[in-house]
């Protein structure tokens, strides 16, 4: 018997597993880097979101909210695949006591694009204090 060398059968069950162990590696690559755009869209998407809706609570004359930030499939700027649909519906009731109202506008804020499993929507209260 020589044991000077590996046999072909050592040599082509050695090849076979390093060929596994690199399909392997290569789809877990595949998958993380999937992974990855994934969350960078999502996390684009969700920056738009937040955005609009601080110009919104920020804005000074709430009175003026439904005519300059209402929007429906409007460009995200930085984003040109990405639109952005703004809905503010303002709310009035009676309050507990008589003559009082409660005054709010309910904000929904929805970021759509490529890479998005399903839209990003945000939605917030604004009143009058």
């Amino acid at each position: 018997m020589n044991n000077k060398g590996f046999t072909m059968v050592e040599v082509t069950i050695s090849l076979v597993l390093l060929a596994l162990v690199i399909l392997g590696l290569g789809s877990t690559t595949a998958r993380l880097t999937r992974v990855a755009v994934d969350a960078e869209a999502k996390g684009l998407a969700l920056q738009a979101v937040e955005d609009r809706l601080s110009m919104v609570r920020l804005h000074p004359i709430y009175q003026q909210l439904d005519s300059i930030y209402s929007e429906s499939g409007a460009e995200v700027p930085g984003l040109p695949e990405y639109t952005r649909s703004t809905n503010l519906v303002r709310i009035i009731e009676t309050g507990a006591t008589p003559g009082k109202y409660i005054d709010y506008t309910r904000v929904t804020v929805t970021v759509n694009g490529p890479g998005l499993s399903a839209p990003i929507s945000r939605t917030v209260e604004i009143g009058l204090s």
